[in-house]
C-alpha cells in the first residue's frame, strides 16, 4: 500500500511544496510530483503543464538535502538540482530566516546541456492560523553566463485541523530572459498526518495569460 501510495502522489503531484525556511524535521522525507492540467486554449508561457518531480530530506536538525526535477519554457526546457539548505540564526525564532545553494543542469530540445549554480534565500513567519513566506533566489548558467532571478510570496490561512487556504504569487525570469508572474490560489485537505491533498489553479499575469487547474499530492514519512 505504501508503495502504491508514493506511486500516486508522484504522477498527481506538482507544486514544489518545501520547506522554505523552515528546515525539514531531522530523518523526515517529503516527495511531492505532478503537473498542471486542463489548461486553457493557447497557454504556453508562462503556464503549462509544468511537470515536476521534487524530495527533501532532513539529515539534520540544520541541514536539509534534496532534489528539484522540473521542466519549462511550455516543456522545452527540462532541469535537475541537487541543493542543501540551511537555517540561519535561531531554530526557536518565530521568524524564520534560511540559505541554499543547488547544483544541477539544464537540456534544451536540442539535447544541449549547460550546468547550473543556484543560490536562494528564504523567509518565513508563522501566524496565529497560517503563515507568510518568501523565498528568492538566482540560477547562474554556466554557458550563457546569465543570472535568472526568482521570487515566490505565499500566503496561507488553516481553518480547520483538515482544511487550509493558500495565496501564492510567482515571479521570476524564464529562459528566453522573458519577465513573467503568476498568481495561485489553492485549497489543501488532510486526508491522512502524512499526505495532503492539494487543490488550485495558476493564472498568468504576463505572457499569454493562460490559466490552468492543478492537483497536488504532498507526502511525509
Amino acid at each position: 500500500m505504501r508503495l502504491i501510495l508514493i506511486f500516486l502522489g508522484l504522477i498527481c503531484a506538482a507544486n514544489l511544496a518545501h520547506a522554505g525556511a523552515w528546515s525539514r524535521e531531522k530523518g523526515q522525507l517529503f516527495i511531492a510530483a505532478g503537473g498542471n492540467f486542463l489548461l486553457s486554449d493557447g497557454a504556453q508561457l508562462p503556464v503549462h503543464y509544468d511537470p515536476t518531480v521534487y524530495a527533501e530530506f532532513g539529515l539534520s536538525e540544520r541541514l536539509t538535502l534534496g532534489m528539484d526535477l522540473h521542466t519549462a519554457d511550455a516543456g522545452r526546457i527540462g532541469s535537475i538540482f541537487f541543493f542543501a539548505s540551511v537555517p540561519i540564526g535561531d531554530l526557536q525564532s518565530h521568524q524564520k530566516f534560511a540559505a541554499n545553494l543547488s547544483l544541477g543542469a539544464r537540456a534544451n530540445a536540442l539535447a544541449q546541456t549547460e550546468a547550473l549554480i543556484r543560490g536562494g534565500l528564504s523567509w518565513g513567519m508563522g501566524l496565529d492560523n497560517g503563515w507568510l513566506s518568501i523565498d528568492a533566489s538566482a540560477t547562474y548558467g554556466t554557458d550563457d553566463r546569465t543570472f535568472r532571478p526568482k521570487v515566490d510570496a505565499t500566503f496561507g490561512y488553516r481553518w480547520t485541523d483538515k482544511w487550509t487556504t493558500s495565496l501564492q504569487v510567482q515571479t521570476g525570469q524564464g529562459f528566453t530572459n522573458d519577465y513573467y508572474a503568476k498568481i495561485a490560489p489553492s485549497v489543501t485537505y488532510n486526508l491522512r498526518d502524512n499526505i495532503k491533498l492539494h487543490l488550485g489553479a495558476v493564472h498568468a499575469l504576463t505572457g499569454d495569460r493562460g490559466s490552468a487547474l492543478k492537483f497536488e499530492t504532498w507526502l511525509t514519512f
